[in-house]
Formats: structure tokens, sequence, C-alpha cells
């Protein structure tokens, strides 16, 4: 199972160049954003934490596995948002890293009811890389200069900045993702550039429509995603998304199937992400988790003044 997983990761090396890290790319990210984009914390006055959970290749040893869990509040008083983001990504046999940051947003007016939010997040991105853990069919290719002879560990700062426009019943944004490094590395991601935007329509008092658009820009890397969840009776989910590497020759084209439930502030949903692009070699089943939940902020009770009557 290793030599498929280290084909599998060649593979995908030689598309996405050679030694590099890219971030994250989660199906159901648009709900919760602060890992790729510091100003979307919302403008609820509400605790909001969400887990989300990643397993591509189930059934390969050594399939990359993803975990991030955003957790964020708004205060109102102040126009700001705050939180922290914590993930995880084995990206394949022996190759693992866990970034953190803290995140920071303040909103802006900007229009009637039309807001600006501008974000920057500031922590850590920790890269491991054990060699060990590969068998390789030609043992020429342990001698090679771009394969490490011995176990790694880096810790490198990792800053984020972002923006997002938003309105009740709809927003933009973008960002840029670590943009203190502009090089390519096994230990460290470079920048990416990232550009969305999502809405709300009610054709009817039962079911609401969220339209939703993203892209990822990164060196040769370029992936679009665009298609539409819809909400039933506030309870019921679904959702149903394409997502094309137009710029990949290896054209690793999914469509993502996505349901969930609702009930109170709690947030269940599922993914499951389908290749199906003409010359995709990799397992097509790969399965996606996202758990929320939503904390009010408990309101202070105004106590009332006695009334005395005098005689």
């Amino acid at each position: 199972m290793k030599k498929i997983m280290f084909f599998l990761t060649l593979l995908i090396a030689s598309t996405f160049m050679v030694n590099a890290q890219q971030d994250l790319l989660l199906s159901q990210e648009i709900f919760s954003r602060i890992n790729k984009n510091p100003a979307g914390t919302g403008d609820h006055e509400t605790y909001d934490a969400f887990l989300h959970g990643r397993l591509q290749w189930l059934g390969i040893d050594g399939g990359p596995k993803s975990t991030v869990l955003n957790v964020s509040r708004f205060v109102k008083d102040i126009h700001s948002g705050f939180g922290v983001s914590l993930s995880y990504d084995m990206m394949e046999v022996g190759h693992n890293t866990t970034n953190f940051k803290a995140v920071y947003s303040h909103h802006f007016e900007v229009a009637n009811d039309v807001y600006l939010a501008l974000g920057l997040s500031a922590g850590f991105n920790l890269c491991y890389f054990n060699p060990a853990s590969y068998t390789l069919e030609n043992k020429t290719e342990y001698e090679m200069e771009t394969f490490p002879q011995d176990k790694e560990t880096e810790v490198h700062p990792d800053f984020d900045f972002g923006f997002e426009l938003y309105q009740k019943s709809w927003f933009i944004g973008a960002s840029v993702t670590h943009i203190s490094n502009s090089n390519i590395t096994t230990m460290m991601p470079n920048r990416h550039f990232y550009v969305y935007a999502s809405g709300k329509l009610s054709p009817n008092l039962k079911c609401e429509l969220m339209p939703t658009i993203s892209y990822m820009h990164r060196n040769k890397t370029n992936v679009l995603e665009f298609g539409s969840y819809a909400t039933f009776r506030k309870k019921i989910l679904s959702g149903f998304f394409w997502r094309p590497d137009f710029a990949s020759s290896v054209n690793p084209s999914t469509l993502v199937f996505s349901f969930g439930v609702t009930a109170n502030k709690f947030k269940f949903m599922y993914s499951y992400d389908l290749a199906v692009g003409s010359n995709n070699l990799l397992p097509p089943n790969t399965h996606e988790i996202m758990l929320s939940l939503s904390i009010e902020k408990k309101k202070k009770e105004k106590k009332e003044l006695k009334k005395y009557e005098f005689k």
C-alpha cells in the first residue's frame, strides 16, 4: 500500500510542482472561513465552533487525512471579531503539517446595511517529514538530491490577510494566506490567493438557495468551484458543486455532493467528492464531515428598581 501511496504522491507532485505544499481544499469551508480568510468571523454575537474532518482515498494505507477546528466570536460593541484556527493535515505517508493562528477582524459600515470587514491572522506552521516511512521500488531514488535523508521538523511564522464585503443576503471576500512566504518548499506552503462570493435566494417560504463560487490561485495551480446549497424548512440541507482544476494536465475534475441537517444551533454536514476527470488516476472516494455549534451570548438582565409610594 505504501508503494501505491508513494506513486500517487509523485503523480500529484508532478502536476502541482515538486515538493510544494498546498492549503487544504475543504468542500464545506464556505460555512467557516477563518482558516483561509480572517475577515470571515461573521457579525453575530454568538460563539461559533466548526469542526471539519476529511478522509481522502479511503482504503489506501496512508491516504491524506485533514482536520480543521475554527472557533470565533463577534463583539458588537467594538465592531470586532476574534477567533482561533487549528488545522492538521497528513498529506502523505510520513509528511504532515500543523497550523495554528489567532484571528482578528474589524467591521465598518460603508453604506446602509452594507459592511466591510478587514482581517489579519498570525500564528505558526509546523511541518514534519520522515523519509523512512517510504518504501521505494527504485532504490536509486534514495540517493536523489531532492529526497531528504533524515527526519525534518520545521516551525515557521505564518500570516494571512483578507477582507469581506457583506450584507444580510450576500457576501464576497478575498484573501492571501502565508503572505510572508513567497518560496516553494517541502516544509512551508507559499502564498495562496482566494476570491469567493455567496448569496441567499428564497424561491418560496419552504426553500432557500445559497449559490456559491470560489477560486484559488497558487503558482500554476488554479482551482475553481461553483454550485449551490439548498435548505428545506430550515432543517434539511443539500448541495451540489463542481470543482475543475483547469490548469492541470491530470485534470482532477471533481463533483461534490453534500447533505446535512440542522437542529436549533447545531449543524451536521456530510460531503462526498467524486473524481470525474478524464485523466484522473486518483481514487474517487473522498469523504468530509462538518459539525458546527453556535452558542448565543447570555444577555444581562436589567434589574428593575423598586417603586416606593410616599404617603
